[in-house]
């Protein structure tokens, strides 16, 4: 059974540089009406990565001709498409990075194709799901969220976070002192069920904290972590 709702055909662009797999995953994906572009260096994937019309990107981190970090780094300056990674095995910095700079899920190579599927369409499905109705503004002492445009501030001053990063703070702020599960936030932020080993839900959490830790006033409130319960936004720290 496809793990993909039956849709219009969707435009993916693939930037890699093993050309057997990049033509392997297009013929295996092409039944679920999506067509994959193919890119196989920074040099073609980027401009291609720029243009309008692709609604989710896959990017190697290992590209021939640079890291495709820096690709990704330059590509959440201009746009919020969806990128999922691909990663060499064991490369644990790599994908926290990643994350960090704004991926929204990471496949570790070598993956099936299946698993890339049911990927691709959790990430596709959250894009294109409307929002649960939530205050257009939301506030917790000195940190507020527009919920609207994802556009977080601190005391004043803008917090700049990544899409996941907006939605695991949005999900928080709307239950302030309360326990929400990490199950829970996994489907809201990422769109997937959490995998017992799967730590991105941490290493966003872990930039977020980061993130509001900058405030020297302390005023921030403060994410903490109910080993075996899950996360709680609690008061200044």
């Amino acid at each position: 059974m496809s793990t993909l709702t039956p849709m219009a055909s969707r435009r993916l662009l693939l930037i890699d540089d093993d050309v057997d797999l990049a033509l392997m995953l297009r013929e295996y994906l092409e039944p679920d009406h999506i067509a994959l572009t193919l890119a196989h260096n920074s040099a073609q994937g980027l401009p291609l990565a720029m243009q309008d019309g692709f609604d989710l990107i896959l990017l190697d981190l290992m590209l021939p001709d640079g890291n495709g970090l820096d690709l990704l780094r330059h590509l959440r300056r201009h746009c919020r498409r969806p990128v999922i990674m691909f990663t060499a095995h064991g490369g644990e910095t790599d994908r926290v990075l990643g994350l960090e700079l704004g991926a929204d899920d990471y496949l570790a190579k070598p993956f099936s194709p299946r698993e890339l599927k049911a990927r691709i369409g959790a990430v596709l499905r959250r894009f294109d799901a409307k929002p649960e109705p939530a205050p257009p503004h939301l506030s917790v002492g000195a940190l507020s969220l527009d919920a609207a445009s994802g556009r977080a501030r601190l005391g004043g001053q803008e917090v700049l976070l990544t899409g996941a990063e907006q939605r695991i703070l949005e999900i928080l702020m709307r239950a302030p002192g309360q326990v929400v599960a990490r199950e829970q936030i996994s489907l809201y932020a990422l769109g997937r069920a959490a995998d017992r080993y799967d730590r991105s839900i941490d290493t966003h959490i872990s930039s977020l904290r980061r993130k509001l830790q900058l405030d020297q006033a302390g005023a921030a409130p403060a994410i903490r972590n109910l080993r075996g319960r899950g996360y709680v936004l609690a008061g200044a720290a």
